[in-house]
């Protein structure tokens, strides 16, 4: 969908300034809370994805106790780290020495966690995490107005392709605009598909027979 790519701008654009502006910044990810799981998103390296998914294999680490327990964690030397003892000795090995972690939230709403990472021992100061602590309210902010938009987008998309496979199902069975929706709504339900789902198939095929029924060339 068209809206999709504007989200991801919007995910890289929070990590690539906090990778410019909080002090000590090697590498920069999201770990956002997607239909319940925990997601790693717009990291700046393969390094990042490595590390996210040993929090997410140990269910420990920075990013996990940030979205659960508090909304900010450091550590300046994970070799030294007893908090997350599985998860620290796999980072230490894949060469991260420090993390700082900030919870993404916003109306008592939980997003998901900005990750901070780097090579070298002690690299997040209290000035990091004075910096990084607005920072992450206004990343927040963003966030959550991204997802709003895609969203209602989706919502608009998906009222667009169920008003057409309405429209195909009246003009195909001669039947009015509630009993075609109920059409929809017994596919949708016998074929355990969503709504949206259901009315595409029929969009699509509609046009693949439109396409079949040109002359060839």
């Amino acid at each position: 969908m068209g809206s999709e790519p504007n989200f991801a701008a919007t995910l890289e654009a929070i990590v690539r300034e906090a990778q410019k502006s909080i002090p000590g910044t090697d590498h920069a990810g999201l770990s956002l809370i997607v239909d319940g799981k925990i997601e790693t998103a717009a990291p700046t390296s393969p390094l990042v994805e490595q590390i996210d998914e040993y929090q997410y294999k140990f269910g420990e680490g920075p990013c996990v106790d940030a979205i659960f327990e508090a909304e900010v964690y450091r550590t300046g030397d994970m070799s030294a780290e007893h908090r997350w003892p599985d998860f620290s000795t796999a980072a230490a090995d894949a060469g991260v020495a420090s993390m700082l972690a900030f919870r993404l939230h916003l109306d008592g709403r939980t997003q998901g966690a900005l990750n901070l990472y780097s090579s070298q021992h002690d690299a997040f100061d209290d000035a990091a995490v004075h910096t990084g602590q607005p920072f992450a309210a206004h990343a927040a902010i963003a966030l959550a107005h991204s997802r709003e938009k895609l969203q209602l987008l989706d919502a608009l998309d998906s009222r667009d392709v169920i008003g057409m496979a309405k429209g195909i199902i009246m003009q195909k069975y001669c039947i009015d605009d509630e009993r075609a929706f109920s059409v929809l709504v017994a596919l949708s339900q016998h074929g355990q598909e969503k709504l949206r789902d259901v009315a595409g198939h029929i969009v699509e095929e509609c046009r693949a027979e439109a396409r079949d029924s040109l002359p060839k060339s």
